[in-house]
């Protein structure tokens, strides 16, 4: 079969079923299917026999509302390919922030202990590590599923990472920069989030407690009392940066905020000296 034309049954599919871009959707999987590139894509090439029935099968998957990434199995972040999955969080765009603000750091003095809390696929710690592979870099998680993938992605781009499974920073006696997207949803939202994520990606790299703040403040009061790093870089949802500067002037820094693409205050940061 024609991959545009099997790609346009698909989408009709992926429209009825509520998806957006259903269009955009179809087409990657009609090509991530049969292997091919975009530019195949529009030149017209067939599918395989084998290849129309997996785009088959991943139609229905799609339709169920499971993430695309989950069925294609991979994620690019910061210029690289992730293995991702059931049992670990879907890269965003906007993490890459984080990488930028670790590399930064790593500019400024080589020497430098960046740790990354709440790893999941590793993509952050990963692609600061792959960058600067002369840093000291780590890594923590608590799901046994998610350091899998870390470990794997961290195989194929950044050999030298140090992973550690434990809670938090909690592994860790020392770091100088710590950044961290932990969980920041409240609990009582979750499950009425988008299919895609509430009912496929797990629930601990969601759950940020009542209030959406529960780890990111169990990680500054450790920041506080112990790890004093010279730089902490929070991710936070929609509206919650103000929330979060304030836990923060509580442990005694002065935070500042960092803007995504679309201006939303993303990241929250601070400095112990």
């Amino acid at each position: 079969m024609n991959a545009r034309a099997a790609a346009s049954e698909v989408a009709g599919r992926l429209a009825a079923a509520g998806i957006e871009d259903a269009r955009f959707e179809a087409e990657l999987l009609a090509r991530e299917a049969g292997g091919i590139s975009r530019a195949q894509y529009f030149a017209g090439s067939q599918l395989t026999p084998e290849a129309t029935e997996t785009l088959a099968n991943w139609a229905e998957r799609r339709e169920s509302r499971e993430p695309a990434t989950y069925i294609t199995g991979h994620r690019e972040f910061f210029g690289r390919e992730f293995g991702v999955g059931r049992g670990v969080l879907v890269p965003r765009p906007e993490t890459e922030l984080l990488v930028e603000l670790g590399i930064v750091e790593l500019d400024t003095d080589p020497r430098a202990i960046v740790l990354e809390v709440g790893t999941g696929s590793g993509a952050v710690a990963v692609s600061i590590a792959a960058e600067r592979p002369a840093a000291t870099v780590i890594a923590t998680e608590v799901s046994v599923e998610a350091i899998a993938f870390a470990r794997s992605n961290a195989t194929r781009h950044a050999p030298g990472l140090l992973l550690l499974l434990g809670d938090l920073a909690a592994p860790v006696a020392h770091a100088s920069v710590v950044l961290a997207n932990l969980p920041y949803i409240p609990r009582w939202e979750i499950d009425a989030l988008e299919p895609e994520v509430s009912k496929w990606e797990p629930r601990v790299a969601l759950d940020g407690g009542v209030d959406g703040y529960e780890l990111i403040r169990k990680l500054i009061l450790d920041c506080a009392s112990r790890l004093k790093p010279r730089l902490l870089a929070l991710e936070v949802g929609f509206g919650q940066a103000e929330d979060v500067a304030g836990i923060l002037r509580a442990a005694g820094v002065e935070p500042w905020f960092v803007k995504d693409l679309a201006g939303i205050d993303r990241i929250v940061c601070c400095r112990w000296k």
